[in-house]
């Protein structure tokens, strides 16, 4: 079988790579450092042991001349024996892209790290837990060493009292009033950056009182473990030698923003445009912007105490405007008695005209591989009011990924070409007034104008026209909102061929979801993405769409007397039927970050599309689908479902193989480890299907039955390689499936001997897939 003499070629190959010794390159006291790793003993005596670990092994671990299957020290290796002799050439590219040059240990220097781990341990509260090393000297010549570090845990110490010292400051009394919001609780595990959270707590409540110059630098704590029982006794305390300014409570007196050249090389600031709006000194270089459209939302005004929120706001919002290349606020004390501030705001715009061309070779969910291009030229001040006038046109030539199996051998090809019109507005536009807008995030509305034309050759060409009405808004750094009250699709097929029109026939609901129709309604999105600080073990993302076509279109046609209620009537715009149905789609996703470099991803995918009244079916560009690069990677895309249906030889040899539906499951997990130098590894698993809402006589064993959907789970697993050259990952998945849903007896195939050579199925692709 060729796979057993490919896998015999690399083992040769590695027992070559395996031959070339990499110490002889060493000097005579060097010695190449190897591995590293962790002894650990009474973790169960440890609370939050992850976030502590995770600290030491941030400490002890080294990214060595790692080792990869069959190739050991491939890095190391062509360091040594492919030094270029030139610049330049692909000898001097694979040295300087591939090739590590070698981790010594005196440059590891394992004492050295055990003293800072001790440290780490004082600082989670671990102050009598203990650490010792044991480091290996081994290979032909000593030439090798590798660490083990043995780590004994003791319980942490916990808190008991916590007091602050004063001191007759006319800090005392704000710092006291503070304490009501420590997040020190008694009980709790002491830890060092805790502590550190708490000064700056403390710091931003008199900040945000006026006492600009105070910064945590001037608070400590003081531990006391002599109470004994494993228990500290913390005492708050303001140092002693502090500037008197820092006890000054300062207001802002003149707030000014100046509005500098865009033009590279100009330094020297000459307004020619000057303004007093909102209580705001306006200068500008240029006549670049209304002077109001930057100064009404200012979070800082004249006259305010000084506020550390107000300034982080003011900050987030001008450059959320996406309109500034550079954004600086200073302040600066007007004399030594005054107490008052004065605000500078230096804005330095953006180039007003942007363009941009992009060309890639694309690779999508639906297995469609080629070439595209996407350009695009901006305005980014159309109207004098940080305006973005957008206007994009893409194109690409597709083929689908043909497979090694006659069944699959899809061999469609695709052109695609599309035009886009959009102008995004930094603020509300809303047909009424607004008493107040946010002072920290930048609201947008956004409308847009498009057209695609999709030619899928052999078999239709359809015609897409879209426009847009919309807000995105964000309410803080992990929730954002976008809400679309007009969403406006019109598609028709404007060619199809006989063997699709025989496809059509022979699937009366599949032709309906194909029909010329209107799709008229809008759209809702929440998204919510964890923002973990110091704790950053796990992250959580969630992104639920409700989307809604129809609805309100029927009821106007019902209460205008249009459409008679129930009767059966479809209702139809200039002559084309609109859709109507309701669709929810969520997707949640967890990310467990092991250490820095391995994470276990998982992912849930849950969505149900239902129609109903004018519609018996869901939109053809609106459905679910499932299989492909994206989803369950040991299917082709859209070959999967609905359900335990199948097509038929005769219709799967016809090669249009798209299948959908209205209900949606999907799970992923996915376990990401780092193999080599720019290389990343990973296994993973998926699992899931798509259903159809109404039976469909054409597609038997399709309809969502909640007592046997488990039976319709398609399983698959597989392992990848990710190539992350920094701003772009390319992805190489190799996947085989467990459990065939659409098999009649034993839908589970790995009793089969030949079952990881006759059904794996490789993905190439850019980017991870979730």
């Amino acid at each position: 079988m060729k796979v057993f003499k490919y896998i015999g070629f690399a083992f040769l190959f590695g027992l070559i790579i395996q031959s070339c010794s990499n110490t002889k390159f060493l000097a005579e006291d060097e010695k190449l450092y190897t591995y590293t790793w962790f002894s650990e003993k009474g973790i169960g005596k440890v609370n939050n042991l992850p976030l502590k670990a995770y600290e030491l092994y941030l400490v002890g671990i080294v990214k060595t001349n790692r080792r990869a299957v069959m190739l050991p020290r491939t890095n190391l290796t062509i360091f040594n024996y492919m030094k270029p002799s030139g610049t330049w050439g692909p000898r001097h590219y694979i040295h300087r892209v591939f090739g590590k040059p070698p981790v010594l240990l005196e440059d590891v220097n394992p004492e050295f790290r055990v003293r800072v781990m001790e440290q780490r341990l004082a600082d989670m509260g671990l102050f009598d837990s203990d650490i010792t090393l044991d480091l290996k000297i081994y290979g032909r010549n000593d030439k090798k060493a590798r660490a083990k570090y043995q780590v004994l845990f003791r319980p942490a110490y916990t808190y008991r009292n916590l007091e602050f010292t004063r001191k007759n400051t006319p800090l005392d009394s704000l710092i006291v009033q503070s304490m009501a919001g420590t997040i020190i609780r008694t009980g709790n595990d002491y830890w060092l950056k805790e502590l550190e959270s708490e000064r700056d707590r403390i710091s931003t409540v008199l900040r945000n009182q006026g006492y600009y110059f105070f910064n945590p630098g001037y608070l400590f704590f003081h531990a006391d473990t002599s109470a004994g029982n494993r228990q500290v006794d913390l005492r708050l305390m303001t140092k002693d030698e502090i500037p008197a300014k820092v006890f000054n409570k300062y207001s802002l007196r003149n707030i000014n923003v100046q509005v500098k050249s865009n033009r590279d090389g100009v330094r020297k600031f000459i307004p020619v445009d000057s303004a007093r709006v909102n209580h705001v000194n306006y200068l500008a270089f240029a006549d670049y912007y209304r002077p109001d459209v930057i100064t009404r939302h200012l979070s800082l005004d004249s006259g305010n105490i000084y506020n550390s929120g107000d300034h982080e706001n003011t900050l987030r919002y001008l450059q959320g405007m996406e309109a500034f290349r550079s954004v600086n606020v200073l302040f600066s004390e007007v004399d030594s008695s005054s107490r008052q501030l004065d605000v500078t705001i230096e804005l330095v715009p953006v180039k007003p005209l942007q363009t941009s061309l992009e060309l890639n070779f694309a690779s999508k969910s639906n297995d469609f591989l080629g070439p595209a291009a996407i350009g695009s030229i901006s305005h980014m001040n159309i109207f004098k009011g940080a305006e973005q006038l957008i206007f994009q046109l893409d194109g690409g030539f597709e083929w689908q990924k043909r497979s090694k199996r006659k069944e699959y051998e899809l061999g469609l090809n695709s052109y695609e070409l599309g035009a886009q019109l959009k102008l995004v507005i930094p603020r509300f536009l809303v047909p009424f007034r607004l008493n107040k807008q946010s002072e920290r995030y930048v609201p947008k509305t956004y409308m847009s104008l498009g057209f695609r034309k999709l030619k899928r050759v052999k078999y239709y060409n359809m015609d897409m026209s879209q426009a847009r009405f919309g807000y995105s808004w964000r309410t803080s750094p992990e929730r954002e909102f976008k809400l679309e009250p007009i969403s406006i699709d019109y598609v028709r097929l404007t060619q199809t061929s006989d063997e699709f029109d025989e496809f059509l026939a022979s699937y009366p609901q599949v032709a309906k979801s194909f029909e010329q129709q209107f799709i008229i309604g809008s759209t809702m999105s929440y998204t919510y993405t964890s923002n973990p600080k110091w704790k950053k073990f796990n992250k959580f993302y969630y992104n639920g769409t409700l989307d809604l076509s129809g609805n309100l279109l029927n009821a106007v046609y019902t209460v205008t007397g249009v459409k008679e209620p129930n009767s059966g009537e479809t209702g139809s715009l200039f002559g084309v039927p609109y859709s109507q149905y309701t669709k929810l789609t969520n997707d949640l996703r967890y990310y467990i970050y092991i250490n820095e470099k391995n994470q276990v991803a998982s992912r849930l995918v849950a969505g149900i599309g239902i129609p109903y009244n004018n519609s018996s079916v869901m939109p053809y560009v609106k459905q679910y689908f499932a299989g492909g690069s994206q989803d369950i990677r040991a299917f082709y895309a859209r070959t999967l479902g609905p359900g335990s249906y199948h097509p038929p030889d005769s219709v799967a040899n016809s090669t249009f193989l798209d299948q959908s539906g209205e209900i949606k499951l999907m799970g992923n997990i996915e376990y990401r480890f780092p193999i080599t130098y720019m290389t990343n590894g990973a296994v993973f698993m998926d699992a899931g299907n798509v259903w159809l809402l109404n039976d469909d006589p054409s597609r038997p064993g399709g309809k969502f039955e909640f007592n046997k959907f488990l039976d319709d789970i398609a399983l698959g697993f597989g392992a990848g390689i990710r190539v992350d050259i920094t701003y772009l990952v390319f992805r190489l998945d190799a996947a085989v499936p467990l459990r065939k849903p659409f098999l009649e007896e034993n839908k589970w195939i790995f009793n089969n001997a030949d079952w990881i050579w006759k059904d794996y199925i490789f993905s190439l692709a850019v980017g991870y897939p979730f």
